[in-house]
């Protein structure tokens, strides 16, 4: 019977968020040992591309749904603080607080995500399924967007459409440099409003077909007599 604890083959889910989670923690440690405003603008974009792709561990195994949905929230709080960062300059006198309130943050999620999250993958999934779950990961972080999008969803199955128009526009951005860049971010924010706007508009117009199918009804029913 195969053991479900055996899980550290290098291509399984925690194995591959584990990684993750020590590049980012190698990056903190440069930048908070950095002085100059270049070398901490350059540790600060490598932080904001490695958590931006780091991929969620969605999963609702039983008895887990709200500490998943914490988790998600706590990404999502992380996609803020990037996007600041990433619009700051380096030299302003907020620019290195905030990177530290960030890897404060993060490591805090981590802690709690590999002493809890980890331990139930081990206790409820196959050494099989880690492993598959971990390919999922892994081509999900080699797809992701490259820049935070907070307002974007970030769970199924919004997140697949918005991840796919955010990446495009992201690793498009990384392509091209940064004078065609300030293009590309205005085009990020119309996608991302336009997804907002679709998700209203569609339940707007199954509330106005049913309005008008309810009329029509109305309008065809034969008099009493």
């Amino acid at each position: 019977m195969p053991n479900k604890n055996a899980t550290s083959a290098s291509g399984d889910a925690l194995a591959v968020l584990r990684r993750d989670h020590q590049l980012v923690e190698q990056l903190f440690r440069r930048f908070e040992r950095a002085r100059g405003a270049p070398e901490r603008r350059r540790l600060a974009t490598r932080i904001v591309r490695e958590l931006s792709v780091h991929p969620a561990l969605r999963r609702r195994a039983n008895g887990a749904g709200d500490r998943v949905l914490l988790a998600l929230e706590e990404h999502h709080l992380a996609k803020l603080a990037l996007a600041e960062i990433g619009g700051l300059d380096a030299a302003d006198e907020r620019f290195a607080a905030k990177v530290e309130v960030l890897a404060e943050n993060v490591r805090h999620h981590v802690h709690d995500e590999e002493r809890e999250l980890f331990a139930l993958a081990r206790r409820t999934l196959s050494p099989e399924e880690l492993r598959r779950l971990g390919e999922e990961l892994q081509r999900r972080r080699e797809t992701a967007p490259t820049r935070p999008h907070p307002s974007a969803p970030d769970e199924p199955p919004g997140n697949a459409l918005a991840n796919v128009g955010a990446a495009a526009l992201d690793r498009g951005r990384d392509v091209l440099g940064r004078g065609i860049a300030r293009v590309l971010d205005r085009s990020r924010d119309m996608v991302e409003q336009a997804l907002r706007r679709g998700e209203i508009a569609a339940r707007e117009a199954r509330q106005r077909i049913g309005r008008g199918l309810e009329r029509a009804g109305r309008e065809v029913r034969p008099a009493s007599r």
